[in-house]
């Protein structure tokens, strides 16, 4: 084996280890603090190329931490689409709570056509056209209380 094949097999391994959160073989101990903002920055970059590929996860709560979550056991094998994949598949068995979300990137993704979800507490319609989205939420009249008659 050549000593650039060595030396591309060596920094697999550390960086293989890095996104799983553990200190690389060969590296002192204690340097587990080190490791551990390494792994998290490594997890941010991956979050940010997910997020290009699909901004509707701003409006999942909690979206990086989740995602932090399921990188650390789920190495990349792939683009950003890829990861953006494996993680909605892998969403609602961890999650139940995301439903109404996966529901809106079903519609970004252009797999449904509407849908009906909760966002920040307002119920929002969306619907999805060709390459455009709307999100259409019901406003209140100016000037009206609870329970008047327009």
């Amino acid at each position: 084996m050549s000593a650039r094949a060595r030396l591309a097999g060596r920094q697999e391994e550390v960086l293989a280890a890095l996104l799983r959160g553990d200190v690389p073989p060969g590296f002192a101990p204690a340097s587990t603090a080190g490791t551990a903002l390494t792994t998290r920055v490594l997890h941010r970059k991956r979050s940010d190329a997910v997020l290009r590929v699909a901004p509707e996860l701003d409006l999942l709560p909690g979206w990086r931490d989740r995602f932090h979550g399921w990188a650390a056991d789920h190495p990349a094998a792939g683009c950003a689409h890829d990861d953006l994949a494996a993680f909605t598949a892998w969403l609602p068995r961890h999650h139940p709570d995301a439903a109404g979300w996966l529901r809106l990137h079903a519609v970004h993704d252009g797999r449904r056509r509407a849908a009906v979800v909760t966002i920040a507490g307002r119920r929002s319609l969306v619907l999805g056209l060709g390459t455009r989205t709307w999100h259409l939420t019901r406003r209140r009249r100016a000037g009206l209380s609870e329970g008047a008659a327009p």
